[in-house]
């Protein structure tokens, strides 16, 4: 089959390997579409980071690994002791990433990416999403309704990223809720849809590109401000009757707008941290204490959360969330058209998918 894997520092090619081997209580997926995440472009430009150079100390696998973790497909095979499984061939699913040994503290409780041998799928080995087959295990299969095109089930990862998020920021929303959302990339939008999910009336964003500005009016944000133009600490304290939002979610990753949160929230409000940081930053904690501010670290999602985000996107409640992809291509033009796109054309794009069957 034809994966694209990745060999090192932008290195990434076609190769063609053969097909995984199907263990008992495995599904084998022929993989339909797999999202680039932001991620896959870090690891691309300056990794390795997060794929083992050498053997993982779960999967044993290393360099080169099969790209992808935001993927959905169709089951192709049931693995031996799946004879009674709700599970069957030609089902539409999408598959939860996250890996772990599935026996520590933190596997038991269902916190995802916290157990110490934990991987991720895409990564770490055992396949991913830019390959025309992958086999997992049958618990981390969740099924999508057949209504759901599989293109939108992609898009299931990126957006439970954002529900968690969300969730950890208004566990119980209430109305006239506020949120500042510093950066409009990928997660940005994702997180705008899920804030519109769970009802949040104001929606303040701040971004710089003005075509991310008008990806996050589309996807329903109710304020979009140019911090080189506006001054969003001020401009959200007026839209929110002085005090600011109750709540930032920093998705942007950068000095500037960690501190644009901090200062954009109000008083016993909450930062909750989605981005990733590539460089330190620094700030001074008297702020925290003084103003009762809650910053919280969000990291991927739950088994719980994954299926509440399927569910959501097929009762409407997440909507149009087909809004994210801006381009689809071809596993054989994914490094030219899907890679290099988005380091040339980064600020035109939310989500590039592969199509990873012929």
């Amino acid at each position: 089959m034809r994966a694209l894997r990745y060999h090192g520092n932008r290195d990434v090619r076609v190769d063609e390997i053969a097909e995984p081997a199907l263990r008992p209580g495995w599904v084998k997926i022929k993989n339909e579409y797999c999202g680039i995440c932001g991620s896959d472009l870090h690891e691309y430009l300056v990794g390795p980071k997060n794929a083992p150079a050498k053997p993982h100390v779960l999967t044993g696998e290393q360099l080169p690994t099969i790209l992808g973790h935001e993927f959905a497909g169709t089951i192709e095979a049931l693995g031996e002791g799946l004879e009674d499984s709700p599970l069957k061939p030609g089902q539409k699913c999408a598959v939860f990433p996250v890996l772990g040994d599935r026996s520590c503290y933190w596997c038991r409780r269902d916190i995802s990416g916290m157990c110490p041998k934990w991987g991720f799928l895409g990564y770490s080995g055992y396949g991913g999403g830019m390959a025309e087959y992958i086999c997992v295990d049958a618990r981390d299969v969740h099924l999508v309704p057949e209504s759901m095109s599989l293109d939108v089930a992609a898009l299931v990862e990126p957006l439970a990223v954002a529900w968690h998020g969300v969730k950890l920021g208004f566990p119980s929303p209430e109305a006239g809720d506020s949120a500042l959302v510093l950066g409009a990339g990928p997660i940005g939008i994702a997180v705008i849809l899920c804030l519109r999910a769970h009802g949040i009336s104001t929606i303040i964003v701040s971004e710089i590109s003005e075509l991310r500005s008008q990806q996050a009016r589309d996807a329903g944000a109710t304020h979009v401000l140019n911090p080189l133009t506006t001054d969003v600490v001020e401009e959200s304290k007026r839209l929110t009757d002085g005090l600011g939002c109750h709540v930032a979610l920093e998705c942007a990753g950068v000095q500037a707008s960690f501190d644009t949160a901090l200062y954009g929230v109000r008083g016993q409000g909450k930062i909750i941290n989605i981005g990733v940081f590539e460089k330190d930053i620094t700030f001074n904690p008297n702020i925290v204490n003084r103003r009762s501010l809650t910053y919280i670290g969000s990291n991927v999602y739950t088994r719980v959360e994954f299926q509440e985000v399927i569910d959501a996107v097929a009762n409407g409640r997440i909507e149009h969330p087909e809004r994210m992809i801006t381009g689809r291509v071809a596993l054989s033009e994914g490094v030219e058209k899907g890679f290099e796109a988005l380091v040339k054309e980064r600020e035109k794009h939310v989500k590039i998918l592969i199509k990873a069957s012929s």
